[in-house]
């Protein structure tokens, strides 16, 4: 959208530099005399001209003609005909290429038209098997077997589903091809085992001297038929992961020290627990009962040897931490207060929507009785109070400038420490708004500059964005 100009604009002898002309297809709606634009019709009839709107004739009169030579290449690729006079012919450019051009042809170098269908590059594969491997001879038959010769493991992807009629086996690559007729391929499936089912496993067996007779070959066993031992090493991996866990011993009178945890040596484990049944010191440390007693190390001899998980806990106090409660006062200057509990955590909050509005409309002479908390770190470093319109004039000071000068001034030095500020002029006699050339030669400083000495002070306002 355009800015308008309601009233005329003077330049004081200044130029116009890098301007562009209104652009269109038609003629502005609203036209007078001088009026220019520029005409940029394009295809049937190209115009691209600047025209002006002539008030003796009521009509748009193009500023320049385009006259064109004839056109006539001798090579025979493009050739031209001029249709009317000057000053505005028509040209046309014409192919001379032989053939019919359409969508099924394209144009070849030497300026022929010729069927796409024709470009060479269209080749089929056909896979043979290895009787007759000859292109388009011996195409593999139903029975037989493709192979394919690999350095690495392969692996198959099947798509759609195994039938009887899509089938693919792939051998696995193990100790140099040995065994690959016992390997097979699992699919995944999500069925709970059965002793029957199969899992496969490596037949190792060992072989005389050299070494390169003994053999690895990939076998399947039932899950039903796998030997005690090895399910006695499983067992004994899974109770050695479990090492150290808790295990629980039963109560523990903390005030008679019954069982006796504190004496040593014992036979107290890693990982032994006790509830505690009454009250009573332990190592020095308050037990309650409820809590709970978890030694860290074989044959614990101090407090740091064991965790206590405590369960009573004494009410809280300015110096107890325990158990506690968090109110707020109802109506009053403390309105507003906030209070949830979630999983034993009290949130104290200032509860804004919750204040009522406020029940009269504000003016300017109100800002000074609204009051707003803030934190000092200036001064005092604590929470304190201040009016509106105080921090309003601070906000206004911080973040603009401004100054009053009667001529070019190069150097005003506002600041606010960033180019991103917005520069007004006005003219301090009429107040009126002024343009003049504004740079900003640093992040702290501008210049404005004026074709000539204005003829009242100007005042110069900045004002940082962002």
């Amino acid at each position: 959208m355009a800015i308008p100009f309601l009233n005329n604009i003077t330049l004081n002898n200044n130029e116009i530099q890098n301007v562009k002309l209104q652009n269109g297809g038609s003629p502005p709606l609203s036209s007078g005399p001088g009026q220019i634009y520029f005409d940029s019709t394009q295809l049937p009839t190209i115009v691209d001209t600047a025209k002006y709107y002539a008030n003796s004739t009521d009509t748009w009169v193009s500023l320049k003609e385009y006259t064109f030579p004839a056109v006539a290449k001798a090579d025979g690729y493009i050739t031209s005909t001029i249709t009317g006079t000057t000053p505005k012919p028509i040209v046309k450019f014409n192919l001379n290429a032989t053939g019919t051009a359409d969508e099924t042809t394209y144009l070849r170098g030497d300026n022929q038209w010729e069927p796409i269908s024709a470009i060479p590059g269209t080749y089929s594969f056909v896979i043979s098997d290895n009787a007759t491997p000859t292109e388009n001879t011996g195409i593999v038959a139903e029975d037989d077997t493709v192979q394919i010769a690999a350095n690495a493991d392969l692996t198959s992807l099947l798509t759609g589903g195994a039938t009887a009629s899509k089938v693919l086996t792939v051998g696995l690559k193990v100790d140099s091809g040995l065994g690959n007729a016992n390997n097979y391929v699992l699919n995944q499936g999500t069925e709970v085992a059965a002793a029957g089912d199969t899992i496969p496993f490596n037949d190792y067996t060992p072989g005389a001297t050299p070494p390169s007779t003994q053999t690895n070959i990939v076998k399947k066993t039932t899950f039903g038929t796998i030997p005690v031992d090895a399910l006695t090493l499983v067992k004994q991996y899974i109770d050695d992961s479990v090492a150290g866990g808790l295990i629980y011993q039963g109560g523990y009178n903390a005030d008679t020290n019954t069982p006796d945890l504190t004496t040593s040596p014992n036979s107290i484990l890693k990982g032994w627990t006790y509830t505690v049944t009454a009250d009573g010191t332990f190592f020095g440390e308050q037990l309650r009962v409820g809590d709970v007693l978890i030694a860290e190390v074989n044959d614990p001899s101090a407090l740091t040897d064991w965790t206590t998980v405590q369960n009573n806990i004494d009410l809280a106090s300015l110096t107890q931490v325990g158990i506690g409660n968090v109110n707020i006062d109802g109506a009053g200057n403390k309105d507003g207060l906030s209070l949830a509990y979630a999983s034993g955590t009290a949130t104290v909050g200032l509860d804004i929507t919750g204040l009522p509005n406020l029940s009269v409309a504000i003016t300017a002479a109100d800002l000074d009785s609204l009051e707003i908390p803030l934190y000092n770190g200036f001064t005092s470093d604590a929470n304190e109070k201040i009016e509106i319109s105080t921090l309003l004039s601070a906000a206004s000071r911080k973040i603009s400038y401004a100054k009053t000068i009667t001529d070019t001034d190069t150097n005003i030095q506002h600041g606010l420490n960033t180019s991103d500020v917005m520069v007004q002029l006005y003219d301090v006699a009429t107040g009126e708004t002024v343009y003049a050339d504004v740079d900003r030669t640093s992040a702290s400083v501008i210049s404005v500059t004026f074709a000539a000495t204005p003829t009242n002070s100007v005042r110069v306002l900045v004002q940082k964005i962002g």
